[in-house]
């Protein structure tokens, strides 16, 4: 099975590279190489499910049923292992990702319940990437992807995800207090408005990148020289490869591990 380039070395920042990866994209990128999801996915039926992309731009999977061997991977329904992160939604599911805001939005259907103070949201007004899934439960997940962090949000009593609404944030109890106040401040940042003289300069998580790279190398069967020349360049390897300290040698070796570790179930680790 051939992988993007998204793994190479010598990627570039994208809006669909690795750059732009949150820590739901990396979970994907490592899963969708591991071979008994693969497996699982050519025996599913259907294979692929049909999901819409809202006026917002916002991305739709709606269950009629539940699957259950997908979920066994963390998905509500299975991705094709063939199409890399951001260029197809992997539907993480709600037990996957175990940090969650929840949220009840209340629809201003009555002026007075409702005074001009109140500030009304919209999906369109976070300025992330967001994909959702609706269960047979009916209640939406909305996972904000934005640069090298996520949010997940389920919304409860909002109709349709294209409505305005006024937010009311639920918390689970004081043990809950430290996760949902660092949740809520990364959803805040994903609604403000950007700077128009800023430049992004958000950077590729370097380990997980190398980790997904040695990965591919080892899948390949390369040895773990040629895997170190393929992350740290030829010029490198020749010089410190014999070294006394064995540091590339040790480095190469525990990337691998990394690599081989998160494919086979590591990566929910990363969805925390």
């Amino acid at each position: 099975m051939k992988y993007a380039a998204a793994a190479s070395s010598g990627a570039t920042a994208s809006h669909d590279g690795p750059a732009a990866f949150d820590p739901s994209d990396w979970a994907w990128e490592f899963l969708r190489r591991n071979p008994d999801y693969r497996a699982d996915w050519q025996a599913s039926v259907p294979r692929r499910l049909s999901h819409v992309t809202l006026k917002d731009g916002t991305r739709l999977l709606r269950l009629r049923r539940r699957y259950p061997r997908a979920e066994r991977w963390g998905l509500y329904a299975f991705a094709d292992p063939s199409v890399p992160a951001r260029r197809a939604p992997a539907f993480w599911h709600l037990d996957a990702l175990q940090r969650f805001v929840r949220l009840r939005a209340e629809l201003p259907a009555e002026p007075t319940k409702h005074p001009k103070s109140t500030t009304l949201l919209a999906l369109s007004d976070f300025r992330v990437d967001r994909v959702a899934a609706i269960g047979v439960d009916n209640v939406p997940l909305v996972l904000m992807k934005g640069p090298g962090s996520h949010v997940p949000v389920e919304i409860c009593g909002l109709a349709a995800l294209s409505l305005p609404f006024a937010p009311v944030f639920e918390i689970g109890g004081l043990a809950d207090l430290n996760a949902q106040t660092e949740l809520l401040k990364r959803l805040h940042r994903f609604a403000e408005a950007p700077n128009p003289g800023s430049r992004s300069t958000f950077a590729i998580d370097e380990r997980l990148h190398h980790a997904l790279i040695a990965l591919d190398e080892s899948i390949a069967g390369k040895t773990y020289r040629q895997i170190a020349i393929t992350i740290y360049g030829e010029k490198r390897v020749a010089e410190e490869w014999q070294g006394p300290s064995q540091f590339l040698k040790d480095r190469t070796r525990r990337l691998v591990a990394k690599g081989t570790e998160l494919m086979k179930g590591g990566y929910r680790e990363l969805l925390l």
